[in-house]
């Protein structure tokens, strides 16, 4: 701590380390109160699914600390935005930008501490969506499946007759074996097929199919009956392993387990899907850089309109600008752009419309001089 104190006064002036410090308690508190809504909302989401018997509810602040922690890459980049915007937007308000300018520290002396801090916050922000992320949503992802599946299977190793939610079987098992893995003496029957269906098995277990979310109960070293017994169709078939699916995953799972996938595994299988995945975890990196950049002018709404008279253009800035970059996401999952074109087009669109807004001192004063060069020509 004591070195870095010390680079950190040596290479930043006092102007400087007032501006990062205030860029740094705006993010804090931003961040905060952005994260505590989050937790809220994802608190009661996960009581009423629970309410309704979808997860068991001891696995509840398991699934909100994995799913808080996934967050902080989408809350830190419009945490920044929204810092940078409270920060300069009451230093203008307080006439401390003018007091600056009128001790001769120009205005690009802002914009350099601005970009440094955007520049720290995107690195952080690249580091979680990359690597920290995924592994948080692996974790949800796992958790959250398991927990479903316990939650349709609920009391089924309770020594007596247990039938589905839906109704379309009706299960039993006499307990657990000694390692607490597997079902003992587990007996099934199907109820939605045309003739009587019955398993009976040694011993069965659950798996989860962790690409498409299907959820299975695989039995072993037993025997399967099918029709009914005394007349000539009836069948008996024995079996060494016997799998049954209990719930089919359908797209949400997939998207789920792609979005809980490591960023090296995408890279790696390099589908189109995996290429929009990509994009848009780095997207956010780059999304933070540039947003705080816009705020600098956002927030120096002008004399006589208070500090926040920005923020409703911000906002719809950042609504924009994160649509465009889903937007962009689903074309390249459907092969509509090319992947190395994806969310390029965004960023750029947005650079180009930043330097237009930074220079637009200079291209009023260019029109201007057009006009009246063509006022004198007529």
């Amino acid at each position: 701590m004591p070195v870095l104190r010390r680079f950190y006064s040596s290479y930043f002036s006092i102007i400087d380390r007032y501006i990062l410090r205030e860029l740094g308690l705006n993010m804090l508190a931003v961040v905060g109160v952005l994260w505590l809504i989050f937790i809220a909302t994802r608190f009661a989401r996960y009581l009423n699914v629970a309410a309704v018997g979808q997860i068991p509810s001891d696995v509840i602040f398991t699934l909100l600390a994995y799913s808080s922690l996934g967050a902080l890459s989408l809350l830190i980049p419009i945490g920044a935005f929204l810092a940078v915007m409270l920060a300069l937007g009451r230093m203008s308000s307080d006439s401390e930008l003018t007091v600056i300018a009128a001790c001769g520290i120009s205005n690009k002396r802002v914009i350099r501490n601005v970009a440094l801090f955007s520049g720290m916050m995107a690195i952080i922000v690249a580091i979680l969506s990359l690597s920290i992320t995924p592994n948080a949503l692996s974790g949800r992802y796992e958790v959250d499946q398991r927990a479903r599946l316990v939650a349709n299977t609920s009391g089924l190793i309770a020594g007596s007759f247990k039938e589905s939610r839906n109704g379309d079987w009706t299960f039993y098992s006499q307990g657990l074996t000694e390692d607490k893995q597997a079902m003992e003496n587990v007996f099934i029957e199907i109820h939605h097929q045309q003739q009587p269906l019955i398993f009976r098995a040694a011993t069965g277990h659950f798996e989860i199919d962790v690409e498409t979310g299907n959820k299975y109960l695989v039995l072993e070293q037993g025997y399967r009956y099918e029709g009914q017994a005394g007349k000539k169709d009836f069948k008996i078939a024995e079996y060494a392993t016997h799998s049954l699916l209990i719930e089919k995953g359908g797209k949400k799972q997939v998207r789920e387990h792609r979005k809980a996938m490591s960023s090296k595994s995408l890279w790696q299988r390099g589908q189109v899907q995996d290429s929009a995945e990509l994009q848009w975890r780095s997207s956010s990196a780059v999304m933070t850089v540039i947003l705080c950049l816009f705020a600098i002018n956002l927030a120096n709404a002008g004399p006589r309109k208070g500090r926040y008279a920005g923020f409703f253009p911000a906002i719809l800035l950042y609504i924009i600008y994160s649509n465009l970059l889903g937007v962009t996401r689903a074309w390249v999952s459907k092969g509509v752009i090319a992947p190395w074109f994806g969310a390029v087009w965004v960023h750029l669109l947005m650079i180009i419309v930043l330097i237009l807004i930074l220079n637009r001192d200079k291209i009023r004063h260019y029109w201007r001089l057009h006009r009246q060069s063509k006022g004198m020509q007529k």
